[in-house]
């Protein structure tokens, strides 16, 4: 529920709630809270990876397509050893950890909120994407 107005001055402004803000504004605003998210992120990779006895790498990986997008993730990886040269090993979306896990449900705890994070961070993304598709349009 977004109102876009653009002035004679051409300058672009959003009505959400009440209240008109200037689409600056409100780019800066979302890079703000995107930067805020990547350092949330970054804290609960490192959480995960101190609460797993396996060394879990995540990475973000290009998809192969040239979408704009591009690297995706971050995904779990393990480095295995294969033939005399280490490998990156996808552990998968839904990965677990293993059995025996000495603190399972925090372990889990972390991961939906990380995933949670990851969510959150894709909706900022589509809406910056949304914004600069707005600018565009009026330059």
């Amino acid at each position: 529920p977004f109102l876009i107005g653009v002035s004679m001055h051409m300058q672009v402004n959003i009505r959400k709630g009440g209240k008109m803000t200037p689409l600056p504004d409100l780019l800066a605003r979302l890079l703000e809270e995107l930067a805020h998210l990547e350092a949330l992120l970054e804290e609960e990779r490192q959480a995960i990876a101190a609460l797993s006895p396996l060394p879990v790498y995540w990475r973000r990986v290009p998809c192969g397509k040239s979408c704009r997008r591009c690297p995706h993730g971050p995904y779990p990886y393990l480095r295995v050893k294969k033939e005399g040269k280490w490998r990156w090993q996808y552990l998968g979306k839904g990965w677990q950890p293993p059995e025996g896990f000495a603190r399972p449900r925090e372990f889990r705890e972390r991961l939906a909120r990380y995933r949670a994070l990851l969510r959150r961070r894709e909706e900022l993304l589509e809406r910056l994407e949304r914004a600069g598709e707005i600018l565009r349009g009026v330059k």
